[in-house]
């Protein structure tokens, strides 16, 4: 591929990826979405505005999160049910982006919802998208610079006491990437490091791993 074609593509792709990100954020002012409030029913109320239905269906042996489907004004959205709450908050958000940007195409056939191969670019903006809407930029390099993260005092004890922090719906995946982003770290600099066994190390077991809740769990 000629270097001026590439360039071209890498400035499209960036391009488009903001516009993303600003259709998050005019999303969120839409709907008066607050980070600290932002949770699954939240986005349900959005979805029942938009007219989507939320097919909720068992699958327990697909790598299947999510996916989007239209035709004509029938709008609705596959929801894995076995998905933990952070992840399935984060598919639900996905959907939406191929609801707002992607309806024509999906309705042509030139994209089927979920192809992630075949259809790279869209699905990565639909990413793109979802971490906007759920944690603005803005708001996150402003904690992270409160706690004094920066590239050079970027740590994965740092990284916890983040996500301790935070009062959004994220994953330690989700914060790795964005700091990755930020040039807080490198890429790939903490991907054998296990965040969570290490958080429970530094400040304990969270209530409902602890022998005594889950015996309680048990008796009820």
């Amino acid at each position: 591929m000629p270097i001026k074609k590439e360039n071209d593509n890498r400035v499209n792709r960036s391009a488009y990826y903001q516009k993303m990100r600003t259709l998050a954020l005019s999303k969120r002012a839409k709907y008066g979405i607050e980070t600290c409030t932002l949770n699954i029913p939240v986005v349900q109320r959005i979805y029942k505005e938009e007219g989507i239905v939320i097919d909720r269906r068992d699958i327990k042996r697909r790598r299947i999160r999510a996916a989007y489907f239209c035709e004509d004004d029938d709008y609705s959205v596959l929801l894995n049910k076995n998905l933990p709450r952070i992840p399935k908050l984060f598919a639900l958000v996905h959907e939406l982006k191929h609801h707002y940007e992607d309806r024509l195409i999906i309705q042509s056939g030139e994209i089927r919802c979920g192809d992630y191969n075949k259809n790279e670019f869209i699905e990565i903006s639909a990413e793109v998208f979802a971490a906007e809407f759920i944690y603005p930029e803005s708001e996150m390099r402003s904690l992270a610079n409160e706690l004094g993260i920066k590239e050079s005092t970027c740590t994965p004890e740092k990284i916890i006491d983040f996500k301790r922090t935070c009062q959004a719906l994220v994953s330690y995946t989700f914060i790795v990437k964005r700091f990755e982003w930020f040039g807080y770290c490198q890429r790939g600099e903490y991907k054998k490091v296990q965040f969570q066994k290490l958080e429970e190390e530094i400040y304990g077991l969270p209530i409902y791993k602890q022998p005594w809740f889950k015996q309680s769990r048990l008796k009820k």
